[in-house]
């Protein structure tokens, strides 16, 4: 289940009015998302508003914890090994004159109980700062672990050839003459 889907799914669940934002952030990566939340890496604006002051309640919260759920997930032998592997890989690219693929969308994979009351924890948290009320806070954080616990909103696996053959039994579609 990937972090950006849950939010998406939560969001509009608890904070409709703030998925055009939510949309919004969706199109970009992972880690131009946690910037942009967290205002790391803002530059000066005239206005003196962007994303990080439209960004209503619920979505960073959900967005930030989540997306720190899932980086602990990720054993971390395996990240310096995919790191190494990456800085290879960028030296390579950059002889060659081609852009490097883009980071994959960070996945929530197997909390155990512990984790998930993390996460709940964390969500009470943030949503406190945010001046999220207790009740709202609540609802909130045990939608996430729920939806996490359950494995709810994820996508079915996509076969990589061609469709299975329909069941005998099923019924078949009129033929078109």
């Amino acid at each position: 289940m990937y972090v950006r889907d849950l939010v998406r799914e939560v969001v509009a669940e608890h904070a409709a009015h703030e998925l055009p934002l939510v949309d919004s952030l969706r199109k970009l990566d992972d880690d131009r998302v946690i910037r942009t939340l967290t205002g790391r890496g803002r530059k000066r604006e005239p206005l003196g508003f962007g994303y990080a002051e439209l960004a209503a309640l619920v979505t960073p919260v959900v967005w930030l914890v989540l997306d720190q759920a899932a980086r602990r997930t990720v054993d971390a032998a395996m990240e310096s090994a995919t790191a190494r592997g990456r800085a290879g890989m960028r030296r390579l690219l950059r002889r060659t004159g081609t852009r490097a693929p883009a980071a994959p969308d960070r996945e929530l994979a197997g909390l155990e109980p512990a984790e998930l009351a993390l996460v709940r924890r964390h969500i009470l948290e943030r949503a406190a700062e945010r001046g999220i009320g207790l009740r709202e806070a609540e609802a909130l954080a045990d939608s996430v672990v729920a939806r996490i616990a359950t494995g709810e909103g994820e996508q079915p696996a996509v076969a990589d050839g061609p469709a299975a053959p329909p069941a005998p039994d099923a019924p078949r579609p009129p033929d078109v003459a």
